[in-house]
Order: structure tokens, then sequence, then C-alpha cells
């Protein structure tokens, strides 16, 4: 078996323009998985505008067959398509599987790139040893705690921030090493009136953010809630940034995702809120969510989201607030 690229390799070979119509991205490091993902994207699509091409997000535990035929039967005559098949480690291999994966190998469209996605550190099982040896394997881990610690000083630099060693050790371990969430946490920080970050104001931050509005924001658009609308033109006004606002609404609905996905496979809800950091009233908030949102379609929001992104970070705000594609996104699942 072909062995696995670190992530910087990967991107070495992005930047000489090597790209690969199949990708295998490996681990749990969220944050540079997405960066991958627009890198690769960014080569493919080009000058092209955001309506002119397609990210198409499909979840192997799903139908991994329509996803695979969705790859292959992509027109030659089209533009080109990028598609992350997601939860790949979720599927138990057999010969069948084997032959279509085989199949995709030899016949993917020259107008297809497709990344095959696992939680695990190692390639999945529903690909083949034999065909590992053609497609690059990217190794996403987890940082550990020290180079976590190096990034948040880092990233507190970059933000006019300050923190102490102490804040900084309990930022990573109320993270559990997640670069996003510390992202998220910092972000938010450096829109306040504080910049050195104290592990007595770290611990009433952490403990009152959901009264922020970009919490509330994100609370009541997963509720289904038109006021989110109104909460989304306050952060405006107040010039908060709105990839911040899409990044929450991607955590939160990878959380209700990873709840449906424990509770269908046994897992009791109150050892799942526990997990994910949810806790007091907050929990049935939460639980009333995880209804509205079904398993099937927040992960329609999730693949929706991919799109958004890309759209919103080459958006130019013209004064015409329909055009702003993170309204259009509200107004999809608002109205």
């Amino acid at each position: 078996m072909a062995s696995l690229l670190t992530y910087n390799e990967f991107k070495a070979t992005i930047n000489k323009q090597e790209l690969s119509h199949i990708y295998c991205f490996c681990g749990d490091e969220q944050l540079q998985k997405e960066e991958a993902v627009l890198k690769i994207a960014s080569i493919i699509f080009k000058s092209k505008k955001p309506e002119d091409y397609t990210i198409a997000t499909y979840f192997a535990d799903d139908n991994l067959e329509l996803a695979l035929s969705k790859v292959l039967s992509h027109s030659l005559f089209d533009s080109a398509s990028l598609y992350v098949i997601k939860h790949c480690e979720n599927v138990t291999a057999n010969k069948k599987i084997h032959s279509m994966f085989r199949d995709c190998v030899a016949n993917i469209p020259d107008a297809s790139y497709v990344i095959f996605d696992t939680q695990e550190n190692k390639p999945p099982s529903l690909i083949p040893a034999d065909s590992m040896k053609s497609i690059p394997a990217v190794q996403f881990y987890r940082p550990f705690a020290e180079n976590c610690k190096k990034y948040i000083y880092k990233k507190c630099n970059s933000l006019k921030l300050t923190i102490t060693e102490e804040a900084a050790d309990h930022l990573v371990e109320f993270t559990a090493s997640n670069i996003k969430e510390i992202d998220d946490i910092l972000n938010l920080i450096s829109f306040s009136e504080t910049t050195d970050i104290t592990i007595e104001f770290l611990e009433g931050f952490l403990i009152n953010e959901r009264g922020s509005i970009e919490f509330e924001f994100v609370d009541t658009f997963f509720l289904k809630d038109k006021s989110a609308l109104m909460l989304f033109q306050e952060a405006l006004h107040r010039n908060i940034n709105q990839v911040l606002l899409l990044t929450l609404l991607f955590n939160h609905a990878q959380k209700i995702e990873a709840y449906h996905i424990k509770t269908q496979k046994g897992n009791t809800p109150e050892s799942l809120m526990k997990e994910l950091k949810i806790y007091g009233k907050r929990q049935k908030v939460f639980a009333k969510q995880a209804i509205v949102f079904n398993l099937e379609s927040i992960r329609k929001f999730i693949a929706n989201v991919y799109v958004y992104d890309y759209k919103l970070k080459s958006y130019r705000f013209k004064g015409i607030f329909q055009e702003n594609p993170m309204y259009d996104l509200l107004l999809q699942y608002l109205v």
C-alpha cells in the first residue's frame, strides 16, 4: 500500500499543479480537510463563476453506489465537478464494493474529481489495497497539545491578542485540540473589547458565550426561527465576519449529524450531549434542533454549506442585500 502524504506534502504537489482525479483523505483534522478541498477546487474551477461548477457532497453510509454512479456518469461535455464522499469508514467492504471502486478508478471521466473522506487515520476498507497504490492518500492528524499551543500563540498574535500560558492550556483542554473550535473562540474574542486573555476571562467567556449574538443566531437558525434573519442583519451592522457565521453553522450542523448517527448506533442522548459539550438548558434546545433537522436534512445542509462557503469567500458587496450569498442560504431554510 502506498504511504500517506502529510498535509504539507499534499500542498507541495498541489502548488505544482499536480492534480489527481481521485484522493483519499484520512484523519479527524477537519479544518485542514476543508482547506484542502478549497485548494483542489481553486485549481479545477479557476476563473469560473460559482454557478458554473459543482461541489457535491455524498455520504458513503447512505448510498455509496449512488455516489459512485454520479461520479462515473458525469458527461464529458459538462463543466468539471468535484465530489466529496464522506464517512467512508462506516461502509463494510465486500466484493461488490471493491468492484465498483475499481470501476470508478478505471473509468472516471476527465471532468470528474472525487475525494473519499474517512475520519480514521488509515484508508477505509472500501478502497482495495491494489487501488491505493495509484490514489494519493493524505493524512490529516489532529495536532498534539503542544503543537496546538503554538498555534494558539500564533493565532492570537495575528488577531492582536495576548494569552497567558494557563489560559492557552485551558483552551487546548476545552476544545480537545480541535483547531476549528480554537479558531472560532479566538475570532469571537477578537470582536470583543478584550485584548488580554487570562484564565479567568476565558472561563467566563466559555460559560457565557451562548449569550452572544453569534450563537443566538445559530440556535434560532437550527430551530428554523425567522428571527435568525434579524439576528443576521444585526450581526452585519456589528461588522461580524460572515465567514465566521457560516463556520459556526457548519460546526453546529456537524454536531447534529454526529448526534443522529450515534443515537442510531445505540448511544444514549445523555451521554452524547456530554460528549458534544452541550450542558444544562442547552440540551433541550439541541434536542429540538435534532427534531427539526433529521439526519437526511442536516446532511443536505452540510453539502449546501460547501457551495456557499466558496460563494461567500468570492463575494463582493454591491449594495444589494439580496445578492449576499449568506442571505440567500438563510432564505432557503427560513422562509
